[in-house]
């Protein structure tokens, strides 16, 4: 398999709205985030820029995404191949599930906004 990733645009913009979401999904007023000055943000942006390359990759070699449709699928997909890696963990109180369903829930949603600013921003 041949490796050939050319950065554009759509990349840096994917990685940026992908780092929005996540402040504002794991800000100090969501019961199930953290205290912003919790999260590491360099380690947060390396993570984005990790996540956007894997999802170009999937989308150019995998999966042909021409819709929002075919990005929510995906991302749904994703999304639950996480779940199944994440699910096996400790209970550690009665929110622990209320945790587990929104930290699913966010990575569905910064895959899809990120998937969608891959396809519809893809000629910039």
């Amino acid at each position: 398999m041949d490796l050939h990733i050319q950065f554009n645009i759509a990349m840096i913009l994917a990685a940026v709205l992908g780092e929005m979401i996540s402040f504002f999904f794991y800000n100090h007023h969501s019961s199930w985030g953290n205290r912003i000055g919790e999260r590491y943000l360099f380690a947060a942006i390396i993570s984005d820029a990790g996540l956007v390359v894997l999802l170009k990759l999937i989308m150019e070699q995998y999966w042909s995404v021409g819709r929002w449709e075919d990005a929510a699928i995906l991302s749904l997909w994703l999304s639950l191949l996480f779940a199944c890696l994440e699910a096996p963990h400790v209970v550690h109180n009665h929110n622990s599930f209320t945790h587990f369903f929104f930290h699913t829930l966010h990575k569905f949603s910064i895959m899809f906004v990120m998937i969608c600013v891959l396809v519809y921003f893809r000629h910039y």
